[in-house]
């Protein structure tokens, strides 16, 4: 099995006795819920290209890894960065002196990072990224005494890390360890914490492990987990948890091929199972987080789900996007933030784009509409070698996409400031603006390498004051292969 740190049809669901449902008006409530207020629908915000996101804040700062854009199309591969998308801005971490690669994992609201450097199981250092204006500071947090390699889990609001430090040995000497910046690196057996490897760590500093969770600075709230259903078990699988000690997880299908089952833990001390997909040998799967409401985010054979607080089953979150992004697909799904974005992976032509779902609502009065989106793309022949496409060449492709803007009503609007982007199969992301005429429509090109798949167009913004821009409706992409 492939498991991602992220993240099926509504389902009957298979529920062990557990606590009664939240109040209707508790905060973070998913687009399943049938509270008033509850999200019905998301459109999505851009965040990268060629890009994997591995986790996300309250704020909207991303974290993972992008290709940036050299120029060169399909003729180059450029360098695999490990970044933080904040404030519009693309900020690569720095490296460790003698490590190759970074594996940020977590960020905190404060915008702290966690992760290693080297490779996870063999040479690495756990790892912090201190914001610093707008670059990063990186702390190599070391090992424990006695062991060699350590790799941080996550880490809390307060700035606090927890991770595991071994020799890689078989059989293995290795502790669980909790960082502070005032502390350092100290085992968290020794304070008297089970000596098992965390796997999660929430906002507030509760810690899952395989058999346990607690919270930091407190030994006496070791609670052990109760055994799994009949027919599973419990392991290292991808996990979430939340302050009060609720969690997303698989448990492990102990007949067949083994799958794993998307499972929410309550912390009074039963099992709800989510999902009756088992994810296997040729799928992904992965936890995006569980809040306060008991909202779970997580990825099932390959398809992004939800599962809204406290009781409700997994659903696809592709069934909650907005129409006006027409042919898109969402594949994994990451972490949902305090101000209910959910981090995913969003087809947009015939490419996966690293995408921010945002809750939205319809707009009924002074509103900016995208009606249509034409494309027209070509690929320009090189006169000497027609036909063909190299790195030496003259060819090219160009497209042509035209924006139409209207009002609730359909009449054109003239003045409205259109932001939007042009994409490609590779590394290729152009954004240009420009304001409609008269007839309510404005045009945009662009030239660029030949042999790079699809071009895909995508509508980020249609502005004009004081009319709010509708997201719901309409169509917001387009793509094309140049002919």
């Amino acid at each position: 099995m492939r498991a991602t740190r992220w993240m099926a049809a509504p389902l009957l669901a298979l529920m062990l006795p557990m606590a009664g449902a939240a109040a209707a008006d508790e905060p973070g409530r998913g687009p399943a819920a049938e509270a008033e207020g509850a999200v019905s629908m998301y459109v999505a915000d851009f965040v990268a290209t060629a890009a994997t996101g591995a986790a996300m804040n309250d704020a909207g700062d991303v974290v993972g890894w992008s290709y940036g854009d050299p120029g060169c199309g399909p003729f180059c591969l450029p360098v695999l960065d490990s970044v933080v998308w904040r404030g519009g801005k693309r900020i690569v971490l720095p490296a460790v002196p003698g490590y190759a690669g970074n594996f940020p994992r977590s960020i905190n609201n404060q915008g702290w990072v966690a992760g290693l450097a080297g490779y996870p199981g063999a040479a690495s250092h756990a790892v912090v990224w201190k914001p610093n204006g707008d670059t990063y500071q990186a702390i190599d947090l070391g090992v424990l005494p006695g062991t060699t390699i350590s790799e941080a889990v996550g880490i809390d609001d307060l700035g606090r890390v927890v991770g595991w430090s071994t020799t890689g040995s078989i059989p293995p000497t290795a502790s669980a360890f909790l960082w502070t910046e005032s502390g350092g690196m100290v085992d968290l057996s020794a304070q008297g914490f089970p000596d098992e490897q965390p796997l999660a760590i929430s906002p507030g500093g509760t810690v899952a492990t395989p058999s346990a969770w607690y919270r930091l600075d407190d030994p006496g709230s070791v609670s052990f987990l109760p055994a799994a259903p009949p027919g599973f078990a419990v392991g290292t699988y991808a996990t979430a948890i939340n302050d009060a000690g609720d969690q997303a997880r698989f448990l492990v299908s102990i007949s067949g091929e083994n799958p794993v089952y998307l499972f929410r833990f309550h912390h009074e001390g039963t099992w709800q199972i989510l999902s009756f997909a088992g994810t296997g040998h040729l799928s992904t799967y992965g936890i995006g987080s569980i809040n306060a409401a008991k909202d779970v985010t997580a990825t099932v054979q390959s398809v992004a789900v939800i599962a809204t607080g406290p009781d409700g089953m997994a659903e696809p979150l592709q069934s909650f996007l907005s129409p006006a992004y027409g042919g898109a697909s969402i594949g994994s799904g990451g972490p949902m933030n305090g101000s209910g974005q959910v981090l995913v992976r969003l087809m947009i032509g015939q490419s996966q784009r690293l995408m921010k779902l945002t809750p939205a609502s319809p707009c009924v009065s002074d509103c900016t509409r995208v009606s249509q989106v034409l494309m027209h793309g070509k690929f320009v022949q090189d006169p000497a070698e027609p036909g063909s496409c190299s790195p030496d060449g003259a060819a090219y492709n160009v497209a042509r996409t035209r924006v139409v803007v209207t009002d609730e009503t359909g009449a054109p609007l003239a003045g409205v400031l259109v932001r939007g982007r042009f994409l490609d199969d590779y590394w290729t992301d152009k954004p240009v603006s420009g304001t409609t005429n008269a007839a309510g429509f404005v045009n945009f090109g662009n030239k660029g390498p030949c042999g790079v798949g699809a071009l895909a167009f995508l509508v980020d913004e249609a502005s004009v004051r004081p009319r709010v821009f509708d997201r719901t409706t309409g169509i917001l992409t387009k793509f094309v292969i140049p002919q």
